[in-house]
């Protein structure tokens, strides 16, 4: 392999320790590096990254993430250097749900003192004394807040798309990219 350039990233499928020497290569982890130990580096990536400009500056973190490029492709958002987007996890809201329905809960088939409920013969669903799926009312009666079950327990649900995990690192000493 010919020298690198500073700032070149190289995703690798080994073990980053075997192979890689780390006075050259560093690994995409986010960590904060000191500007004075690592001028031209810091020169080509500044503080995109991170860190606060005057003593240090980050790699970029490409743990758990996807690299994606920058700018704007057709019916995208634009993308900054070093912009971070996504969740790992989302919790869905009500309207991001399909439509769909829900059982009714009317009591159980065969329940002591339960009488079957309307509809054909053998309907599973019956009418329990025990359970009032009604509210008392007029002749617009309303069911019960209980008569319909809930689902769904508002807890996030992973959000990732399939994955391959990588070693991606990053070239500290090189050759500086030549510039035209």
């Amino acid at each position: 392999m010919s020298e690198p350039f500073i700032g070149e990233i190289v995703a690798v499928g080994f073990n980053f320790g075997s192979g890689f020497n780390p006075n050259t290569w560093l690994p995409c982890d986010g960590r904060l590096l000191g500007i004075a130990q690592n001028t031209a580096l810091f020169s080509l990536i500044g503080t995109y990254y991170g860190g606060d400009g005057v003593h240090n500056f980050a790699l970029p973190n490409l743990n758990n993430r996807v690299a994606v490029s920058q700018g704007q492709g057709p019916n995208l958002t634009p993308r900054v250097l070093g912009e971070t987007v996504g969740q790992a996890q989302v919790t869905l809201t009500r309207d991001q749900m399909p439509r769909h329905n829900h059982q009714m809960r009317l009591g159980q088939s065969g329940a002591p003192g339960a009488t079957p409920g309307p509809g054909s013969a053998g309907s599973t669903a019956a009418i329990n004394p025990a359970f009032n799926g009604f509210v008392a009312g007029t002749s617009d009666t309303m069911f019960a807040a209980t008569a319909v079950a809930v689902d769904g327990g508002s807890l996030p649900h992973a959000n990732n798309q399939p994955n391959t995990a990588l070693w991606y690192l990053i070239c500290t000493n090189g050759l500086f990219p030549p510039f035209s």
